[in-house]
């Protein structure tokens, strides 16, 4: 417990001028980066994540049977569905360890014809992709394994320039060989004809077969349209109905004060996402959405106490009551903060995808929603309290007159 008060109303012009710099910051950047990331959740269009890897083995399959290829981590598993049942083999690459050892397994199984296009990749190396566990046929399936050499960007946008509206990035670590992908639509496209261009322009640079696509997501432009009108009014809806019940509660310097805090966290979030160039997608929405929650949350309870000093202690200033609100309420603030950051830091750390950009737009947030539910939100109250108290007097004097 903090045995003096924090000063927060006599700092306030630097609390502001800090956040309204940062916000500065954050607009430049959008404006000089011309605008989001978006995804394909808001640009209409294919996105695709890729991995540059060579095929090492081809696999085909002419019995009457279903015949499965799937890969579980460095193991490559075969299933056959047939009338007495299903049977499973397990190729484990202790066992295997090189594509062209895998082959010879395979071709020990009746009717299932392998091919070592590289016999010297290694098992360990498989890699499981868009297309699988894979039906097989006698049209042969080709196996990729991880890349051991260097891919750059640049040669994969050079691989698709040619298709127009293309934007790369590198996913992970370098030497990952992962990279996401997203063309925008022209006149007349579909999601397979988009497929096709994407693939057929990597297999003639690269070679046929020698990337895997990881994931392939398409929006059309309608969709993209609506869901980013009905993002911005879900986040429309969400401040107003914040207003309308701290309105209630408290009064409406509370209310104004507590949504100026929530705008304030929706962009500086928003001017992180534009200065990193993080996706701007529907993730990044629920983000925002869960930010205003937990800022409002911090807010109310300062602002309860605030409510509850003042009635209690009528003759002590705003100011000194904003303090003392303030600085009791500032362990469980920093307890609450520090707790969900812990929770959150994993998957910012660890995990992938959307996922990860959730937490990370979410620990932002966590810190700008802490910011403002102490120091903006407070000191705001305190100038909309003194404004109206100033216009009440002015009022009263000239009904005197």
């Amino acid at each position: 417990m903090v045995k003096k008060d924090i000063p927060v109303t006599k700092f306030r012009w630097y609390s502001w001028i800090l956040a309204i710099v940062l916000l500065l910051v954050g607009g430049i950047s959008l404006v000089v980066n011309g605008g989001f990331n978006l995804g394909v959740d808001f640009e209409s269009g294919l996105s695709q994540r890729i991995q540059v890897a060579p095929a090492g083995l081809s696999v085909s399959y002419s019995g009457s049977e279903d015949a499965t290829l799937s890969i579980t981590g460095s193991s490559l598993s075969l299933e056959m569905r047939g009338s007495e049942g299903v049977a499973v083999t397990l190729f484990k690459s202790a066992s295997y360890p090189t594509a062209s050892d895998l082959a010879a397994a395979l071709n020990a199984v009746d009717k299932i014809t392998a091919t070592a296009i590289d016999g010297s990749l290694l098992t360990a190396n498989l890699l499981s992709g868009y297309g699988f566990p894979a039906t097989l046929s006698q049209e042969p399936t080709k196996l990729n394994f991880k890349a051991t050499g260097a891919v750059s960007i640049e040669e994969i946008r050079s691989a698709l320039n040619d298709l127009g509206n293309v934007k790369v990035q590198t996913i992970g670590a370098s030497d990952s060989q992962t990279f996401q992908v997203r063309l925008g639509i022209k006149d007349n496209d579909t999601q397979s004809s988009m497929e096709e261009a994407v693939r057929g322009a990597l297999d003639s640079y690269f070679g046929k077969g020698s990337v895997v696509v990881l994931s392939s997501d398409y929006i059309g432009a309608k969709f993209s349209a609506n869901l980013l009108s009905s993002s911005i009014l879900a986040i429309i809806v969400a401040m107003a109905l914040i207003l309308v019940y701290v309105w209630f509660r408290f009064k409406f310097a509370y209310a104004v004060s507590s949504l100026i805090a929530l705008l304030h966290d929706v962009l500086m979030l928003l001017g992180v996402i534009a200065l990193f160039r993080f996706e701007f997608s529907s993730t990044t929405i629920a983000a925002l959405l869960t930010i205003i929650g937990y800022s409002l949350n911090n807010t109310i309870v300062i602002f309860d106490r605030v409510r509850e000093n003042v009635s209690l202690n009528k003759s002590a200033s705003l100011a000194a009551q904003i303090d003392k609100s303030v600085t009791q309420s500032m362990s469980r603030t920093i307890m609450s903060a520090v707790t969900t950051l812990v929770a959150i830091l994993p998957l910012a750390i660890f995990a992938s995808g959307d996922i990860r950009m959730f937490a990370i737009n979410m620990g932002f947030g966590i810190l700008f929603g802490t910011y403002s539910s102490n120091l903006l939100a407070p000191t705001m109250l305190y100038w909309i309290s003194k404004a109206q108290k100033k216009a009440n007097v002015v009022q009263k004097v000239v009904t005197a007159e």
